[in-house]
């Protein structure tokens, strides 16, 4: 069992990712009365909630029982690494924003309705989830990208594992679309996984080219604050359109990230992978001394 969890370690943590929260949904739905929301039924939310648990404590756990406290150690190391150009910490706080309003203004163009700059009163909603937030952000990007993406990126190139890591995160999500719950209400499913291998893509992106799990953090935080306040989602503008072309829009940014950057390694550098990922990288001009151990390692790269 270790030397297969040792070898396997990502599959590892998505398939008892996946048990875990299919079973918990599975529960909520049987114990939420006919014709009740998740959220009007005390037993079935405080159980729903317990979802967000999920990968971080499987992650630690394949960690801890794969390399113990040197490898917890790692799996947070980056998130000291702040030290990165600040046009990073610009995209990071705005990237959403462009999105969405982009979305917006093609929807104006296209059929001449406008919801306005921003949600009504939007602060006071945000503000009561914003601690979920950001354990929500820390939770995601430590499991499904520093442990996930990294580790992938030893046996493929950075495309492959940010598509990887993107449907497995997508498929992580699906039940609770099932439920209309923990995500964006009248987002359709494909629409939606499709977002999710891009931002598989943008983040495997933003890490290779930094290595700071810090910008990364940012990045989420704002992704899901932006939807408190930009106009854009079903429930707010009871308009399918704009949450539509926000995917649209956002995909496509993805989709050009490959072309710019390159499949192999998603960035202007040697892509980060588990086995030699540093909190503090070697300088670009020392980058051969970078790719000595890759081009020595035995390991499969595609």
């Amino acid at each position: 069992m270790r030397a297969f969890i040792t070898r396997n370690p990502v599959f590892t943590f998505v398939v008892f990712t996946w048990i875990l929260q299919w079973g918990l949904i599975g529960v909520v739905m049987l114990i939420t009365p006919e014709g009740m929301h998740v959220t009007e039924d005390k037993t079935a939310h405080m159980v729903f909630r317990l979802r967000l648990l999920g990968p971080l404590l499987v992650c630690l756990a394949v960690t801890y029982y794969v390399e113990g406290r040197k490898g917890l150690g790692k799996l947070f190391a980056a998130y000291t690494r702040w030290k990165v150009p600040a046009r990073w910490y610009m995209l990071a706080f705005t990237w959403k924003f462009i999105n969405a309003y982009l979305a917006i203004g093609f929807v104006f163009l296209i059929y001449g309705t406008f919801p306005g700059i921003y949600v009504d009163r939007f602060w006071e909603g945000w503000a009561v989830n914003l601690p979920a937030i950001i354990y929500i952000a820390l939770m995601e990007e430590t499991s499904w990208m520093k442990f996930g993406v990294t580790r992938l990126q030893m046996r493929y190139n950075a495309l492959t594992s940010a598509l990887i890591i993107g449907f497995c995160w997508g498929m992580w999500y699906l039940p609770m679309l099932i439920i209309n719950e923990g995500v964006p209400p009248g987002y359709p499913v494909p629409v939606f996984m499709g977002c999710m291998l891009g931002l598989g893509i943008m983040l495997t992106w933003a890490y290779n080219m930094t290595r700071s799990g810090l910008v990364l953090l940012v990045m989420q935080i704002i992704s899901n604050t932006a939807f408190f306040v930009t106009p854009v989602l079903f429930a707010v503008t009871n308009d399918q359109h704009y949450i539509v072309a926000y995917s649209w829009v956002f995909m496509a940014f993805c989709a050009a990230l490959p072309l710019f950057f390159g499949a192999k390694d998603l960035a202007r550098r040697p892509r980060a992978r588990w086995d030699t990922d540093t909190v503090f990288p070697a300088p670009d001009g020392e980058e051969e001394q970078v790719m000595a151990p890759l081009v020595m390692s035995g390991g499969s790269r595609r």
